[in-house]
């Protein structure tokens, strides 16, 4: 009986000390700037060309931190160049935190990313093309200013400044 006390006290204070140091298997709430935000401007012009369609620049930041970047471009069907060609440019590779400087919520990109054009959908078929590398495209390292407001992202600097939903 002396035995069986003294097990369950034992027992009693595991699972109050496992309780009092946060040993809870809940998830880590996720960062309000995960997910996909999207808008339809042509990433690198402030305005679209005379030959396309529609743009959209989608920023993704995952919960593992990463981060890309997804450019697209929709040809008209009858233009000279590319015809009905949905060109996508894409950056991966880099990584993202979020921070407070001097009162500014800021998300930091470290690392250098890959990017890649691809063409598909074309009305002439010898237009499409598979991912290739390229240099044109990219997302800036560094501290980056944003809002975050009524599902709304606004990037403050760098070369993916604007408004994302």
């Amino acid at each position: 009986m002396k035995y069986a006390r003294i097990a369950s006290a034992s027992s009693l204070v595991l699972t109050l000390a496992l309780a009092g140091c946060g040993s809870s298997t809940a998830p880590a709430p996720m960062d309000p700037l995960t997910g996909a935000w999207t808008n339809a401007t042509c990433f690198g012009s402030t305005s679209m060309a005379p030959d396309i369609s529609s743009c959209s620049v989608t920023l993704t930041f995952t919960s593992s931190l990463d981060l890309s970047l997804t450019a697209a471009w929709l040809s008209r069907p009858a233009t000279a160049s590319y015809p009905g060609c949905t060109t996508t440019k894409r950056v991966t590779g880099q990584r993202w935190s979020t921070r407070v400087v001097r009162g500014m919520d800021v998300f930091t990109v470290t690392g250098t990313g890959t990017s890649t054009v691809e063409r598909t959908g074309c009305v002439n078929a010898t237009d499409d093309l598979g991912a290739t590398p390229v240099t044109d495209i990219s997302i800036d390292s560094g501290d980056i200013g944003y809002l975050l407001s009524n599902n709304e992202l606004t990037v403050l600097s760098s070369n993916v400044a604007g408004t994302y939903q």
